[in-house]
């Protein structure tokens, strides 16, 4: 008997059509996709500060602006038309994955060091950089949870196919946004489409995406465990050395700010998404007892080197920042062990060394990240050959962290559980992940 109001089969055992399964996306179309997504995202971010600058020249006057103009008049180009600024993104997009500017110059009018010389410029704008790595890596989160890939080879290989597809289109539409001058004197040619931005884009786009792969999966890096099991709480150490260098860039960078528009006016305040990221890079090194070094490029000597080349207050307020946020973190750092081990401290000698080597890294990839470099190459014949300049932290910046590391270890074993009872219930409920309910 069937049932007579709705049609359905009142039989338990009545087959039913099977659903079309939904269409599934190839692969490979996934891991491009990915690539054209976070271009476009760092291109619109780019579009955004462009927006920033242009809004800074005319606020805070046209003095910023006249003086890039007859820069770039003595090179024989005009970059500040309308189409130079459509251009500029494009350049700021590559550069966040790691591209150099190259100006090349074939007139002896227009230089001295020869008939030919082409200058570079690398640096990457952190903030445009972060767009690139967070699309990339929730893009590869996506991709794994839609259709799961069932080995590690299999995710390495999209993500590679993600890597080169980002690097293709960089570099194309690097190459078709460059900016060209020519007149009977000679020619200007520059671009953004360099070999650092092909490596660039790959490693960024690669690593990113299988980063996002591999969280998704949810299966664990045994090079990461082999590491925790000689440096037990690597993982917590890594997060609380994070949200230390997170919390000083915060405040020094909030100081730098004001300090940029009190005495570089609107136009640099605005350019703060390009500057800031790196300025409170080498504020977080400088503040923690190293040195901003300054290698052959020009301009360089004019920033501090390091908290003696402060006022007496800013030096003073660099170094109360540093005790203090270092004290709060021996506290997290007592708190949170506390709760994954009881009242008392843990056995194993290692696991001394796990902050160090954890603000040791952060301290390493400081160094690396907030590089500053620019190069020559001539061809003249007056002695002028290829050149090179760094401004940043210096190399053993990582060391002096790894030191901070040790003292903040040595505050939460010593200092720490004498003050511990004092921190409000929720903070310590926030530390150690109890939220009360």
């Amino acid at each position: 008997m069937h049932n007579q109001d709705g049609g359905v089969p009142g039989h338990p055992d009545t087959l039913v059509l099977p659903v079309e399964p939904g269409r599934r996306d190839p692969q490979w179309w996934l891991a491009v996709r990915a690539a054209l997504l976070a271009y476009a995202l760092t291109l619109g971010a780019a579009l955004v500060t462009m927006a920033l600058l242009v809004l800074g020249f005319f606020v805070g006057g046209t003095g910023a602006l006249d003086a890039m103009t007859d820069s770039a008049s003595t090179m024989g180009a005009r970059l500040d038309g309308p189409s130079a600024l459509l251009i500029y993104p494009f350049f700021l997009a590559s550069m966040a994955l790691g591209g150099t500017t190259v100006l090349t110059v074939s007139s002896a009018v227009y230089s001295a060091a020869g008939p030919l010389v082409s200058v570079w410029t690398g640096v990457l704008p952190l903030l445009l950089s972060g767009v690139a790595v967070l699309t990339l890596w929730r893009q590869g989160r996506r991709a794994e949870r839609r259709q799961p890939l069932e080995s590690g080879g299999a995710r390495w290989l999209y993500a590679g196919v993600t890597g080169l597809a980002l690097a293709v289109f960089s570099v194309t539409l690097s190459l078709l946004f460059s900016l060209r001058s020519e007149t009977d004197l000679g020619a200007v040619f520059l671009t953004a489409a360099s070999p650092s931005l092909v490596a660039g884009a790959v490693l960024l786009g690669t690593g990113a995406s299988w980063a996002g792969r591999k969280k998704e999966s949810g299966t664990p890096l045994q090079w990461f465990l082999r590491a925790e099991h000689l440096l037990p709480e690597l993982r917590a150490a890594l997060r609380l050395a994070c949200g230390h260098y997170l919390f000083y860039t915060a405040a020094a960078g909030a100081i730098l700010l004001v300090a940029a528009l009190i005495r570089g006016g609107v136009a640099v305040a605005f350019a703060a998404p390009l500057w800031l990221p790196t300025a409170s890079a080498w504020a977080y090194a400088a503040g923690h007892l190293s040195t901003v070094a300054n290698r052959d490029l020009p301009g360089g000597g004019q920033i501090p080197a390091s908290v003696a080349d402060l006022p007496v207050w800013a030096g003073a307020a660099a170094g109360i920042l540093g005790v203090l946020l270092a004290a709060a973190a021996s506290l997290a750092w007592f708190l949170a062990r506390q709760h994954g081990h009881g009242p008392g401290q843990p056995a194993r000698r290692t696991s001394w060394l796990t902050l160090p080597v954890a603000f040791g890294l952060v301290g390493a990839a400081v160094t690396l990240l907030s590089l500053v470099a620019a190069g020559r190459v001539g061809t003249g014949s007056d002695g002028l050959g290829p050149g090179i300049g760094t401004l940043g932290p210096a190399w053993w910046t990582f060391l002096v962290l790894a030191a901070w590391g040790a003292v903040i270890e040595l505050g939460a074993r010593i200092l720490a559980p004498q003050v511990a009872h004092l921190v409000p219930h929720r903070i310590s409920s926030f530390i150690t992940g109890n939220t009360p309910k």
